[in-house]
């Protein structure tokens, strides 16, 4: 495994980072298997853990906390850097649309207890990373920043990030490095024209994380979800029910042919090994409940593509003349 610096962070992340959320976290899925996922990512490396405070209907966290401590019994805390998220207060994603005010509480009051819970649940002593859950830049209330400010001054949290899909938020960010430390946004082949963005961020210090790195599995033949783990249904529910997984979707075939044309790694390890090749990118999230998947996706950060694949995978985005990015 490789690590990369977190933007003006003092972190040290590796270039693939679990995201313990979704299926992984649902009561379904069963805490042994997820434990396993866990365990062989910090085997093989991998240091950077990332899940959400109402993910998996609020199941995600504690289930993490659960595993971490088994991790935490062997080795010093200075070894896991554990990021999580506050300001969704609805533990599942809405099949109708609701009002913002609905599925978002930033108040400070909320914000606090979000991450003071966040810390009980995932048993950590602190957070390395605190991120706003989909903030916009009018939710940035100078309250809000006050009462962030304090929490960092107790120790809640070390680093401040934003995890957001909007351009405009991740302009805001990119434009108050006072405040934030990273930004995790997502960031994959179909989206390539995140890359200006991200040129901001790095230029401001701030750490650049990237997600849906296999465009919520549309990248990649037979990646949503299984039968054998009871996930194939949940996933492609999500990719029917979501307008941006339907974008995702509705683009990724001619893609997906490059990807699996290349032929010095998998396309999945394409699909990562394009996005790690951006020197300002610090890590991309993963996430997984299949053991084989976790090894192929770690195994791609010590792989490299060839001039003439990066150029087929770059024409092939050219040639798509659409954006998905909000």
């Amino acid at each position: 495994m490789n690590y990369r610096k977190l933007g003006k962070t003092g972190l040290l992340v590796s270039e693939i980072a679990v995201g313990c959320s979704a299926f992984w976290g649902n009561k379904m899925f069963p805490e042994q298997k997820a434990a396993a996922i866990i365990h062989e990512a910090f085997e093989r490396g991998v240091n950077f853990f990332d899940t959400g405070h109402n993910y998996s209907n609020f199941n995600a966290e504690p289930r993490l906390g659960r595993i971490l401590q088994e991790i935490l019994k062997r080795n010093d805390r200075s070894r896991i850097v554990i990021s999580t998220k506050g300001g969704s207060v609805i533990g599942r994603s809405p099949l109708v649309s609701l009002r913002r005010g609905e599925t978002k509480d930033f108040s400070p009051d909320a914000i606090e207890r979000s991450c003071a819970a966040s810390i009980k649940n995932l048993n950590c002593g602190y957070l390395d990373i605190f991120q706003l859950h989909g903030i916009t830049k009018d939710q940035m209330s100078e309250a809000l920043i006050e009462r962030l400010m304090k929490m960092k001054e107790r120790g809640m949290f070390r680093y401040l990030g934003v995890n957001t899909h909007k351009e405009a938020d991740i302009r805001f960010v990119a434009e108050h490095p006072e405040l934030f430390d990273m930004a995790l946004i997502d960031y994959n082949v179909l989206q390539l024209d995140r890359e200006p963005l991200i040129d901001q961020l790095h230029a401001a210090g701030i750490g650049v994380v990237a997600g849906t790195v296999l465009a919520q599995g549309h990248l990649v033949r037979g990646k949503i979800g299984s039968l054998s783990s009871g996930s194939f249904f949940w996933y492609l529910a999500r990719s029917l029910l979501r307008p941006s997984s339907r974008r995702l979707a509705q683009h990724s075939r001619k893609m997906r042919d490059v990807l699996a044309s290349i032929q010095e790694m998998s396309p999945a390890q394409a699909a990562f090994a394009y996005i790690l090749e951006n020197k300002k990118v610090s890590s991309c999230v993963f996430g997984t409940t299949n053991l084989a998947n976790l090894r192929e996706v770690i195994a791609a950060a010590d792989k490299k593509l060839s001039e003439d694949s990066k150029n087929k995978i770059r024409r092939a985005y050219e040639a798509l003349a659409f954006k998905i990015s909000g």
